[in-house]
């Protein structure tokens, strides 16, 4: 206060500072709160729609999208959905998307809608999923009129495949795979946005990719498998032959695989996209993916096996039988050799599971395995578990049983008993009863206990995965969509989009040229029975300026469903009112008629 009074100035500035504030905060919430505002804050869908009705038809998208204070704007629609007022984004969403009409011109409003929020599907996904169906419904038209057979389908789904400033790839399917979520990618505007890509873009840019992958594969079967176990495989040509496979296999596809994950663990290390394995070991994040660890595992396989080549081994020794493999040095490495010889096989035939990504059937069965053997893991946990605790005891029991004579041949017969893979006979037993009681206990356990619970589990998590199993397929066909996509050229990509003329104009009805910016496909009139017509269409005047006409009778049950609404909430009002009389009274009652009771009671006796 002293200091204030020493210097007018300065309070002179704060007294003009708090008035410069309050007239901005005036002039926002004067500017800012629209009637579109109000109803939007209110959540109330009829009150907003009340409000769209004086909406000029020329700017309503824009009253739904974009309210300026000052310099600055705001969505109403992000506001509806940051502030999860979801029936009224709901409303806003399906209002935008509806198709209008008048004798000159159809209005739309999917193109204010993405070119003011381009990331609108990302946004819903993470704030507003249950909005993302009703935001894909809004992007179909179907024709009520039906030809042949056939129902015209309209798919306005330009802004999902690219981006219209530059035809760029679109963003949208890489949201939808990130989120992982089976029943968004079964919705069918995915399903025609993903199949698009693939068969006019993916599905050649998938084949040319595996194309190495199938040939080297080829030539390890034939250099490995085929050729060594033949007849002839001594001979100068077939040795010539196998050789040149094996070159072939180390340097081309072990090198190429070198370079390939080299790049990738720079590039992790680089930048710091690592995952911590063993609570100390730090390894790139990329090898989560199977695929890749798949790869990787492959790549430390052919060096070893390159390393260990009994033909490399021999040549010192090779005169006239060049090439060989059988020789004094290949020896004692051809056994190891052919260990991890047998393993880069098993994991080449693994790799090529991803070719089940050209039928969507035959992807959701791997799919389905894949998930349900995840159950194994409890199962094989528990049973290891019951072989280490029946083998130590039993190995520790004096019996004259030779083949559970100690733990590691206890565990295997027991394993063996197991899997019904146990060729001896519990009569043999019978001299031992202890032995014999204690391998019918463990038999009760694993055999009938352990591997019925896990037919149960499969079941159940099989029941689970069944009803999104095509959704899972799907995501996984738009995964390597999303993979294949950032490797393609540029200039192919432009050519693709270039064959879907997505600037032209579609038919909503024979010679009823209709909205550009979608794909038209014809589907079975019996698949999605139309009875009316989805277009708003009004007649009168056409002018840019005039709102569009009301609907009376849409309007009457608005009013209908609001007048029961406020009943309802009368109602419950006065019973919450009635109940807490009830309770006051009830206290109050009590006392009352306990005294009236005990007057009564004076008066009788009296």
């Amino acid at each position: 206060a002293e200091y204030c009074s020493e210097q007018p100035l300065a309070l002179e500035a704060f007294r003009w500072s708090l008035w410069l504030i309050s007239k901005m905060l005036v002039r926002t919430i004067n500017e800012g709160s629209t009637i579109v505002m109000k109803a939007i804050n209110a959540n109330s869908v009829p009150q907003l729609k009340r409000a769209l009705a004086c909406a000029p038809r020329a700017s309503r998208a824009n009253w739904l999208l974009k309210v300026e204070a000052g310099t600055q704007n705001i969505s109403p629609l992000m506001w509806a959905i940051e502030s999860c007022r979801l029936e009224a984004a709901e409303a806003i969403i399906q209002d935008l998307l509806v198709i209008r009409a008048d004798r000159e011109r159809y209005y739309y409003g999917v193109e204010d809608l993405f070119g003011r929020h381009q990331d609108i599907i990302k946004r819903l996904i993470t704030d507003a999923p249950t909005l993302l169906p009703v935001i894909m419904q809004g992007l179909v038209w179907r024709s009520r009129i039906s030809s042949g057979g056939n129902r015209r389908v309209n798919y306005y789904v330009k802004h999902l495949l690219i981006n219209p400033e530059d035809d760029s790839v679109s963003e949208t399917l890489s949201w939808l795979v990130a989120a992982k979520n089976p029943r968004n990618m079964s919705h069918e505007v995915i399903v025609l946005v993903s199949d698009t890509m693939w068969n006019g873009l993916i599905f050649r840019q998938f084949i040319y990719s595996k194309i190495w992958f199938m040939i080297s594969l080829m030539f390890f079967m034939l250099s490995q498998a085929i050729l060594p176990k033949s007849d002839s495989a001594n001979e100068l040509h077939m040795r010539l032959l196998i050789f040149a496979g094996r070159l072939l296999m180390y340097f081309v596809t072990m090198v190429r695989f070198i370079f390939q994950h080299s790049k990738f663990c720079m590039r992790s290390y680089r930048e710091g996209d690592t995952m911590t394995c063993f609570r100390c070991l730090k390894i790139p994040s990329y090898l989560r993916d199977p695929r890749d660890s798949g790869g990787f595992l492959l790549m430390l396989l052919l060096m070893m096996m390159c390393a260990l080549e009994p033909m490399f081994h021999c040549l010192p020794e090779a005169e006239d039988e060049f090439p060989s493999q059988t020789c004094d040095a290949a020896e004692k490495i051809t056994y190891i050799y052919s260990v991890f010889c047998m393993g880069a096989m098993a994991i080449h035939w693994l790799l090529l599971i991803d070719l089940s990504v050209f039928s969507t059937g035959l992807s959701a069965f791997v799919l389905v395995i894949s998930q349900v053997l995840s159950e194994m893991n409890r199962f094989l946990i528990t049973l290891l578990w019951l072989l280490l605790t029946f083998g130590s005891a039993i190995s520790v029991l004096e019996h004259p049983y030779f083949e559970m004579r100690d733990i590691p041949n206890t565990a295997i017969a027991l394993f063996s008993i197991t899997v019904r893979l146990y060729e001896d006979d519990y009569r043999n037993m019978i001299d031992a009863v202890p032995l014999l009681c204690i391998v019918f206990v463990f038999v009760t356990a694993s055999a009938v206990v352990l591997l019925n619970l896990l037919i149960a589990q499969i079941n159940c998590s099989y029941m689970f995965i069944y009803q999104d199993m095509v959704g899972f397929a799907r995501l996984n066909r738009a995964d390597v969509i999303c993979e294949t996509l950032e490797k393609a050229p540029e200039e192919t990509w432009l050519k693709f989009v270039k064959t879907l003329n997505l600037n032209e104009p579609l038919e909503f009805n024979e010679g009823d040229v209709g909205l550009p910016g979608g794909i038209q496909v014809l589907e079975l009139a019996g698949v999605h029975p139309v009875t009316e017509d989805s277009i708003l269409r009004f007649g009168g005047s056409c002018a840019l300026d005039t709102p569009w006409p009301e609907d009376s009778a849409h309007h009457e049950e608005e009013d209908k469903y609001t007048r029961i609404q406020k009943m309802l909430k009368k109602v419950l009002k006065r019973v919450s009112k009635s109940k807490s009389k009830g309770r006051g009274g009830g206290r109050g009652g009590g006392v009352d008629g306990s005294g009236a009771t005990n007057s009564t009671s004076g008066n009788v006796s009296g």
